[in-house]
Formats: C-alpha cells, sequence, structure tokens
C-alpha cells in the first residue's frame, strides 16, 4: 500500500502525514458531522480526510501558501477536460521560447537537454539528453568554447515577462545569505522560462483550472531551480532533490522547464482525479443530499483564532518544529511567484534570522498561546491530537509545556511511520525517526508538577537506568517512555535536553541501542 495517496503528491510542501494513520484518528475521535479543526494545517492533508469522512472541517495556517495548496486540494470544481486542453495550448505556445533557450548542437543533429551540469559559476559543463525512441540518455561533457558561447548567449537576452526580485530573509541556517534575491536561486534560462510559462498560464486559463495550473506551476519551481544537487555517489549527473534551505553547491543540475512542468502537470491531474473519483466511487454512501458537511479555510494566526468557543469536537495538529523549518523563510520561493504577502510577525518560529528576532523563549510563549486557543475552542472532555519529533530543549520543552499547562490529559501515544524523514532526523543516528503521535483529553482542572533542573535530570537518569538495565533500548523506546512519564505526571520541564542526557551519560552501540556506561553520573 502507498504510504501517500496521489491527492497528497501534487506539491512539495512538508510535513505531510500519512494519511492512513488520520483515517483512524479521525475515526477514533469523532463522529460523521462533527467539527474538527487544524490551526497549522500544512498542505492539508489531514482536513481533506476528515471532510471526505464526513466532518465538517476548519483548516487553518498563516502561511498563505498552505492555504492556496489546502483550497487546490480540497476543490471540487475542476473541469479536467477544460485544464488538459488549456494546457495543450499553453505548452505550443511554449514550446518554440523552450528550444529557443535549450536547443544544442551535437554531432550534427539539434537535441534538447532533459538537464545540464553547471557549476557554481553557472558554467555548463555536462548535459544529457534523450533521442525519440530511446529509453536511456545519453551524457556528454560541454567543451570549455561552447560553454562560453552559450554563457556570451544566455547574458545578452532580457527576460520580458514579470518574475519577483524579492530578497531573501537573511538565515545562515538555510543558507540565505545577505543580499540574496528569488531570481538568484534560477540561472536566466530557468527565470525566463519560468517567467514565461507564468505569464502563458495566466493568458490562456481562468477560473478553477487557472489556480490548479499555478499549483502545478509552484511545485515544480525548486525543480528546475539551482537548488537541485546531483548524488556524486551515482554519477554527476544523477539527481538529487530538494528539501529544505537554499544552498547552492559546487555543482547543481538545471532541469529542463517545459519537461519538469509537464511531469508536475501530470502529477497534479493525476492527484485531483484521485481527489475527485472518491465522490464518484462513494455516490451510494455519500449522495448530494446526505453529504452536508462543509470546510472552511482560515488564515488566522493561530494564537487568534476566529472559531467559537467550544464549537470543536476535535483537533489534530503538527506544530511549527521550532528552527527545524522556518516554514515562512522557505516558502518565499512559491509566495513570491503566487505575490503573497505572509504575516511574518505572527509566524511561531525558532529562526536564527538576525531581523525577525524570533528566538526559544517568543516560541515558548506563543506555542502556549496557541495551545491555549485550542483549549479554548474545543468541547469539554474533547480530544486534541499533535505529533512532533525534535528532541531538542527547545521544541520539546515548549510544546509538551504548553500541553500540561493548557489541562490535556495523556490518552494514547504512538509512531507515525514517515515516507521521508527531515534532514535533520537522517544526518543524526542518535535523533529520534518518525513522528511521536500524541492524544490528550481535555479536562476540566489543569494541574502540573514544578521540578528544578536537577531533579528533572536526576529522575530521567534513575529512570532511564532502570530501563535499559533491564534491556538496551533506541532512542525512540526511550523518548516514548519519558514522554509519557512526563504527562502522567504533568511535570514541567526547564532546561532540559533529552538527547544530551542520553549522550552525556549513556553508551550508543553500533546496533543504535543505548546501554549502561561503566560508570554513570550526572551531566
Amino acid at each position: 500500500m502507498k504510504q501517500k495517496r496521489d491527492r497528497y503528491e501534487m506539491h512539495k510542501y512538508w510535513g505531510k502525514k500519512p494519511a492512513n494513520n488520520l483515517n483512524k484518528l479521525i475515526e477514533e475521535y469523532s463522529k460523521k458531522g462533527d467539527t474538527v479543526l487544524d490551526p497549522f494545517s500544512g498542505y492539508g492533508v489531514f482536513c481533506c480526510e476528515a471532510y471526505l469522512l464526513g466532518r465538517n472541517v476548519i483548516s487553518n495556517d498563516l502561511n498563505p501558501s498552505a492555504n492556496f495548496i489546502t483550497d487546490q486540494l480540497l476543490e471540487q470544481s475542476i473541469d479536467i477536460s477544460k485544464i488538459k486542453k488549456e494546457w495543450k495550448t499553453i505548452k505550443e505556445e511554449f514550446i518554440p521560447y523552450i528550444n529557443s533557450w535549450y536547443e544544442f548542437q551535437y554531432n550534427g543533429e539539434t537535441v534538447i537537454p532533459s538537464a545540464i551540469l553547471r557549476d557554481k559559476n553557472d558554467i555548463p559543463i555536462m548535459l544529457k539528453f534523450k533521442r525519440n525512441g530511446e529509453k536511456k540518455s545519453t551524457e556528454i561533457t560541454i567543451d570549455q568554447k561552447t560553454a562560453l558561447e552559450f554563457i556570451e548567449f544566455e547574458k545578452s537576452q532580457e527576460i520580458t515577462d514579470w518574475y519577483p526580485t524579492d530578497s531573501l530573509i537573511e538565515n545562515s541556517r538555510i543558507s540565505a545569505k545577505k543580499g540574496m534575491t528569488i531570481a538568484d536561486l534560477f540561472t536566466k534560462r530557468t527565470l525566463a522560462c519560468h517567467a514565461r510559462l507564468l505569464n502563458l498560464i495566466e493568458t490562456h486559463s481562468s477560473g478553477k483550472e487557472l489556480q490548479l495550473l499555478k499549483l502545478a506551476f509552484t511545485a515544480n519551481l525548486a525543480n528546475c531551480s539551482k537548488l537541485v544537487p546531483p548524488i556524486k555517489s551515482r554519477g554527476p549527473m544523477a539527481p538529487g532533490a530538494w528539501m529544505t534551505g537554499f544552498y547552492i553547491g559546487d555543482t547543481y543540475i538545471e532541469n529542463n522547464v517545459l519537461q519538469y512542468f509537464e511531469n508536475r502537470f501530470n502529477k497534479t491531474i493525476k492527484g485531483k482525479e484521485d481527489y475527485l473519483n472518491f465522490f464518484k466511487l462513494n455516490d451510494d454512501l455519500f449522495s448530494k443530499q446526505e453529504r452536508k458537511n462543509t470546510y472552511t479555510i482560515t488564515k488566522d494566526d493561530a494564537k487568534h483564532l476566529s472559531v467559537p468557543s467550544e464549537s470543536v469536537d476535535y483537533v489534530f495538529t503538527d506544530p511549527p518544529y521550532g528552527d527545524a523549518v522556518p516554514y515562512f523563510e522557505q516558502s518565499i520561493i512559491w509566495n513570491t511567484w503566487l505575490k503573497f504577502t505572509p504575516d511574518y510577525d505572527n509566524e511561531i518560529v525558532i529562526t536564527d534570522s538576525k531581523e525577525r528576532k524570533k528566538g526559544a523563549t517568543e516560541f515558548e510563549l506563543e506555542i502556549e498561546e496557541a495551545f491555549s486557543e485550542i483549549r479554548r475552542v474545543l468541547r469539554d472532555s474533547g480530544y486534541f491530537s499533535l505529533t512532533y519529533h525534535s528532541l531538542s530543549g527547545l521544541e520539546w520543552k515548549a510544546i509538551t509545556n504548553a500541553c500540561i499547562k493548557n489541562g490535556f490529559e495523556l490518552v494514547d501515544f504512538q509512531w507515525l511511520v514517515q515516507k521521508s524523514f527531515t534532514p535533520r532526523q537522517i544526518n543524526r543516528l542518535k535523533s529520534i525517526k518518525g513522528d511521536v503521535l500524541v492524544t490528550f483529553q481535555k479536562v476540566p482542572s489543569i494541574q502540573s508538577k514544578h521540578l528544578t533542573n536537577k531533579e528533572v535530570k536526576t529522575l530521567f537518569l534513575e529512570k532511564i537506568e532502570d530501563w535499559i538495565s533491564a534491556s538496551p533500548l533506541d532512542t525512540n523506546e526511550i523518548f516514548l517512555k519519558i514522554m509519557k512519564m512526563i504527562f502522567e505526571e504533568k511535570i514541567i520541564i526547564k532546561e532540559i535536553d533529552l538527547l544530551k542526557i542520553l549522550t552525556a551519560n549513556f553508551k550508543f552501540t553500533e546496533n543504535q541501542k543505548w546501554t549502561l556506561n561503566d560508570k554513570l553520573k550526572l551531566c
């Protein structure tokens, strides 16, 4: 069974959770006709699944890109035949422009490269193309004379279509350098081709179909930017994929805008058909007379929701990852092309950007405010599920404390299996893998226990020592045990970093299990 359904593969937005896991939650903690909310909706996977299961849905996100994606995901008034005809017209007009940029003479024949390897100075080094009828691509090295001729040609060209010139928010953590603009993320060729493609989309499409084409357009931007690294272990032109940040390596792969957009367009259509087919296949179960549930997309600050008190039956959310993913700063690659202006001031985030003044202290206060809003809108005894994966003292402390301080009592916890991990999870063997899913119930009284840092560290050490004395445990297993203890005993934690405690006091074995050190001391 596929991890994610086609309707959730239309865009590259981060943090999508497996639909199967969400379905189980929705059915366990709500019933048909109930109102459910996701205050940090992102792509909208939870809200889509809840809507298809007959719940009234409130999908909220402050990021305009996220709301745009969710809107296209949930829209039913899409004419697939119309959008395919529009794309045919756009493509016919786009091909001559693309060819004027990409045509390459090789051994007396004209070829159109699917990808070009360029160095950090934008000099073309290699390219690959596929002849008609051939299954395998041909890769060739570009000689210096030809490369320099192209660079001169590229410099001489004028881009006549609109494109964004906004500056990135300087942040060394995501390689957004001072003075760097959106245009700097693209070669002049891909910038020109994207600008022309958007112009043609806006010229030849209209209505809901226009918005869906723009969804495909934004989903393809990073694919045809300087942000695609080669996987050098597989070959100089083996393409990697953009995940986060704006790092441009010593070499990068410049993909053909038309070819890659068409692949993305087909994936978008496939995703939309997957969504629309649900209603066709379930006509007997959900007739138009019977299906009265609705969805609402809001763009509220999660600290100030426009939702009546005690009007929501179930809340699910995947809250901000602290400093792991500065969503708004990275979404600039989409928001600028869509001419959206995000509310950066009210984003809940930890960022290394000095100009934003969003640190750990602000994050903890704002997360607590957002969870207070969840308590306000949730009915008495209603359920609230959240996911998070970070073992950092910053995010973990903030989210855990916010749950306890707002009177949410632990009901259940489990691991969500992911299709992909964050770079942080991939690169750190000792990190937890996957997302932990925790479900709470809103209780009338708010209780908590305050311990000093030393008391909490001592408690953690004693518990971990007891557990791994019986049997070695991996990081996930220890994390779950610690979490269960904290929530059941309602402990407000301070400056505690569980991973540091583990690393300083226990041994991490080759089979990725924690065991006792010969000497255990409080660190």
